[in-house]
């Protein structure tokens, strides 16, 4: 392996209660209200298609938040990235025994700005990969095969962790090592090289 692929949230940033639950309990907004924006709009802001500070504010209205996009956003990314210290230290193991490490996650733009601003002042990962950027899902195996041209390697080189049975088997698809996390993958792949 030379090179390993992370998933962001639900690998190396902690899970819990989604942001859109959270943000519809403290702020007293129906859920479905809430997964109207996630489930409709936000899926193309996060294939780069469309901007989310040009889609927010007709929702934010809906949902009684006065403070603008920018405090939304900030109220958002600060509560929403907590690492999970463990895997930052087998990142940090998987790095010393030769391994590049990049963050492949399904991200919309000023997200993932602010979350790689996040990784990069910790100097945790080699770089990164976001659907914005790549202008398709995880889900999606060209998500994958973008990645291999980009950094010229062959499937048999890279591994690939995420917490989405979708995301891997579409690793998978193009001959990926791929696996489904949980606590023991990256000791696991320590103890393989």
């Amino acid at each position: 392996m030379k090179v390993l692929l992370l998933d962001a949230d639900g690998v190396l940033l902690q899970s819990g209660e989604l942001f859109s639950e959270r943000f519809a309990r403290e702020y007293q907004v129906p859920s479905e209200a809430v997964l109207a924006f996630f489930r409709g709009p936000f899926g193309d802001c996060q294939e780069g298609t469309k901007d989310l500070k040009e889609e927010l504010p007709p929702y934010l209205e809906t949902w009684g938040w006065t403070k603008g996009v920018d405090a939304f956003l900030d109220y958002w990314f600060e509560s929403d990235t907590i690492f999970d210290e463990a895997v930052c230290e087998a990142v940090e193991k998987l790095k010393a025994k030769g391994v590049n490490c990049y963050l492949a996650s399904n991200n919309e733009k000023y997200r993932a700005l602010d979350l790689w601003r996040r990784i990069d002042e910790r100097g945790l990962l080699d770089g990164h990969f976001f659907s914005y950027e790549v202008q398709t899902k995880k889900d999606n195996p060209s998500f994958f095969q973008k990645i291999l041209r980009e950094l010229a390697i062959t499937p048999a080189e890279v591994c690939f962790v995420d917490d989405d049975e979708r995301n891997v088997a579409a690793a998978k698809s193009v001959g990926i090592e791929a696996y489904l996390y949980d606590d023991r993958v990256l000791e696991m792949l320590l103890a393989k090289l």
